[in-house]
């Protein structure tokens, strides 16, 4: 009987050692690689070339806003891949093809991406770091829908779509760096050939998902 007794102390107490040892033991040692980011963060758009020989931005530009989440998995130390959902939302601006004002926009996207860091997961898999940069590639589609324009001569408002279409694929190459919790950003939205493009500043964090697993 008191062999039994001893028995379950032990095994209580290699328990409770357990779930507080998972209690203390720091995020950066999480194993877990299903994650999901939301953020935020102001940008800067320019209509760009798509329907110009010069392969410059026109000179008048406007801030707009953009926001999203993005669930995604961590493939090994360097990779992540993942979805992207969000939107942007786009201030007026001056259209040379239409010439017409563009009415604010708010355009609705998804986007699949693979991040490649040059320094190891701040996360798992040896030691933490602090700071980690990385470079990414993001692909897919924007929605736009029929937009709101005021031609630049009689003042008409009017509604159109963009060569006939409302969806238009979107490409958005990016450089950021990740600072503990928090990730910095900056992406240059390329959508053709409807452009504008949108070049933005994000600040993101990272939500775990799943259940924890520790070392």
């Amino acid at each position: 009987m008191m062999k039994l007794v001893l028995q379950s102390l032990i095994l209580g107490v290699l328990i409770g050692s357990n779930v507080l040892a998972q209690r203390v033991i720091p995020t950066e040692q999480d194993e877990r690689r299903l994650w999901l980011t939301v953020g935020v963060g102001p940008g800067l758009l320019k209509a760009g070339s798509a329907y110009s020989t010069k392969p410059l931005f026109l000179t008048k530009a406007g801030l707009g806003w953009q926001i999203f989440a993005s669930p995604y998995y961590i493939v090994n130390e360097r990779i992540n891949m993942g979805l992207k959902l969000g939107g942007i939302f786009r201030p007026k601006f001056e259209d040379a093809e239409s010439n017409s004002i563009i009415q604010p926009k708010f355009t609705s996207y998804g986007l699949f991406f693979t991040d490649i860091f040059l320094t190891p997961a701040y996360r798992s898999w040896g030691a933490p770091a602090k700071t980690r940069f990385y470079i990414g590639l993001s692909a897919g589609a924007s929605y736009f829908g029929k937009l709101e324009a005021k031609d630049l001569v009689t003042q008409q408002v009017y509604s159109l779509r963009r060569h006939g279409k409302e969806v238009f694929f979107t490409a958005a190459p990016k450089i950021g760096i990740v600072i503990g919790e928090i990730k910095l950003e900056i992406e240059h939205n390329i959508t053709t050939p409807f452009n504008p493009d949108f070049t933005s500043f994000t600040i993101s964090t990272g939500i775990p998902l799943g259940v924890s697993r520790y070392y």
